[in-house]
């Protein structure tokens, strides 16, 4: 009895280590809204939505456009250049508002990306998930509504420059993307792998070979102090560093009460109302670790590597669906532009000098045919009456006559 009493408690201690061992640290809003104002302005949006709106960025700036793509143990890596990147790339959802811009809604779970994708043989494109997408560790990313991101939304290069450096050097140009958007294949493919999440987007294997690349694993350097991870982020190395803040140092930023959010002044494209993760995080502390998610989604399957390949498909059935939901409105977009492309052609075409004079004597010679014409059946019409007149008047003498 007491061996299967002391093997019940080492069996319990082992779980509950391995459900404690490296859990999502959880981020307020305080750190978020102190790290990230000196870069950028904070705006409340409706329905106590805030939003961050990055100051001096370049007019066709987009998110995920400076810096790199990197493989490594979480999948596909985005390693920022940015001041702000390691929040509004590793954390929340990015979204182009129709009267602000790019805005950066805040979210708590840690992503080595957040991203999806469009590949076919010759290139691969990305663009930045919006508030509408939401990860599950059991499901992956799914979405509230049916979503399409427009194609300036995506930046997108050949394979063999993916990992480069300084990848916006070879972006596609934006007058070209519309049409590599129309014939690319759509992807997300972020799964969980005990307690890390997975940016498998595009199989490194296809990148290596349709890019005549080697693509090594490389190793994240995770550090929880801001001081001693903006040290190394300068020094580089070529090392992959990312921040991901403790509770030693979320506590010298919490319960400040002096937030300085610009009430927007128009009304926000974002559907508020289906942004599905936490939103503001001003008073309670948000745990992503995989006990939470397990007790929020409990009955549903994890999932794990056994699991990618039946997600992966429901994943695309969904992505299926609301890509042909929204394909109309894109395409009429699209056509749409092409119309007043064409139009503006057609107005700047003027007549030369002769098609105009062509032009006017053809009208003048119509115009004195038809008054021509006009004057003859005139003519005709005065001879036709005169004629009945005669006519009319020899009737009478005849009748007289006869009387």
């Amino acid at each position: 009895m007491k061996n299967i009493i002391y093997l019940s408690a080492i069996i319990i201690l082992i779980i509950m280590i391995r459900l404690n061992a490296n859990p999502i640290q959880a981020v307020s809003f305080d750190y978020f809204y102190s790290s990230l104002s000196p870069y950028g302005e904070w705006i409340e949006l409706q329905d106590g939505v805030n939003a961050w709106h990055p100051y001096n960025i370049p007019q066709n700036w987009k998110p995920y456009s400076i810096g790199r793509w990197n493989w490594t143990n979480n999948g596909w890596y985005w390693d920022s250049d940015e001041p702000f990147g390691w929040a509004t790339y590793h954390y929340g959802r990015w979204y182009n508002d129709e009267n602000y811009g790019w805005i950066w809604v805040p979210d708590y779970t840690w992503g080595p990306a957040w991203v999806e994708w469009r590949y076919d043989n010759n290139c691969i494109g990305w663009a930045p998930l919006p508030p509408y997408a939401s990860f599950s560790f059991n499901l992956g990313i799914h979405f509230s509504l049916g979503w399409h991101s427009h194609y300036n939304y995506w930046n997108f290069v050949n394979y063999g420059h993916f990992c480069d450096l300084h990848i916006n050097r070879f972006f596609i140009d934006e007058r070209r993307v519309s049409r590599f958007f129309e014939h690319t294949r759509y992807r997300t493919n972020y799964f969980s792998e005990r307690d890390r999440i997975i940016n498998g987007g595009i199989d490194r294997s296809v990148i290596e070979r349709r890019g005549g690349l080697r693509i090594p694993e490389r190793e994240i350097r995770t550090f929880d102090n801001f001081r001693d991870y903006d040290k190394i982020r300068n020094e580089r190395n070529g090392g992959i560093v990312a921040f991901r803040p403790s509770e030693r140092e979320l506590n010298n930023f919490r319960n400040k009460d002096n937030f300085e959010i610009k009430r927007g002044n128009n009304r926000s494209s974002l559907q508020s109302d289906k942004i599905r993760f936490q939103t503001d995080n001003r008073r309670s502390d948000i745990s992503g670790d995989r006990v939470n998610e397990r007790n929020r989604e409990s009955g549903i399957i994890r999932g794990t590597r056994p699991d990618r390949e039946e997600n992966t498909k429901i994943e695309s059935r969904n992505n299926s669906r609301n890509n042909n939901r929204n394909d109309g409105r894109i395409q009429q977009n699209m056509n749409q532009e092409r119309r007043q492309i064409n139009q503006g052609i057609n107005n700047q075409r003027r007549p030369s000098a002769s098609e105009s004079r062509i032009a006017q004597n053809g009208n003048t010679g119509k115009a004195q045919y038809s008054q021509k014409r006009s004057g003859n059946n005139s003519q005709k019409s005065a001879s036709i009456q005169k004629r009945n007149s005669g006519n009319a008047s020899n009737s009478k003498k005849n009748d007289s006559g006869r009387r």
